[in-house]
């Protein structure tokens, strides 16, 4: 982790950032950041944030009221949208960003991703190996953004990243991502995965697979 300072430069000694890039293209930046107890107050600022909440409690405050974020929270804070952090206990979260021009939208909350419920599973369309179900439900879809949670069972598909790229973090299960390069990504809870554009290959799931996702599309 790098570390990024206090939030608020008035207060130094509160809400020490660090962060963790995975991925920043000078349009969308994808990564792991943290911060200590404290307090600051976040100007009205021109992009959208998916976050998921892996450690810690916050609440946030804006206009129409609080979110609590506790470890499964998953939200999305649209553009040009004030709001103040009071952190009670340190707290790390993964984040997708994107700074690309768009117009306002609303934000949106699940307390808890790890137990939402997602509705019926259907048979994977086009399987390589067993007979995998899968379900998703959408979060968030807006300004060329989709974030939501997707489940899946056991067995073997292939993926292709067309007109998107894909940021996930594995809330449960194993499985491992084949590159058609030759790469492989060992996944499990707490993995996250860049997949971009053009990207190929297939899941191979062990147990079943359960992420939160966020699809950038281009």
């Amino acid at each position: 982790m790098q570390p990024a300072g206090p939030a608020d430069s008035s207060q130094p000694d509160q809400a020490i950032t660090t962060h963790w890039p995975l991925m920043d293209d000078g349009e969308v930046q994808i990564g792991v950041w943290q911060c200590s107890r404290g307090r600051y107050c976040r100007a009205a600022v021109d992009y959208d944030e998916m976050m998921f909440m892996a450690a810690g409690r916050a609440t946030i405050t804006y206009e129409a009221g609080d979110f609590d974020l506790v470890p499964g929270a998953a939200w999305v804070k649209s553009r040009n949208w004030p709001c103040t952090w009071t952190i009670h206990q340190a707290v790390r979260k993964m984040y997708v960003i994107d700074g690309r021009a768009h117009a306002a939208a609303p934000p949106a909350f699940e307390a808890n991703a790890y137990t939402w419920e997602l509705g019926e599973k259907a048979p994977h369309p086009k399987p390589l190996a067993g007979a995998p179900d899968q379900v998703l439900r959408e979060l968030w879809v807006h300004n060329g953004l989709e974030v939501g949670v997707w489940e899946c069972e056991p067995g073997s598909f292939a993926i292709r990243r067309d007109g998107f790229d894909e940021a996930m973090i594995i809330l449960a299960g194993s499985a491992t991502m084949h590159a058609d390069n030759g790469q492989k990504f060992a996944l499990q809870p707490g993995s996250i995965l860049h997949t971009p554009l053009g990207f190929s290959g297939h899941w191979a799931i062990d147990e079943t697979i359960r992420k939160v996702y966020v699809k950038v599309m281009r």
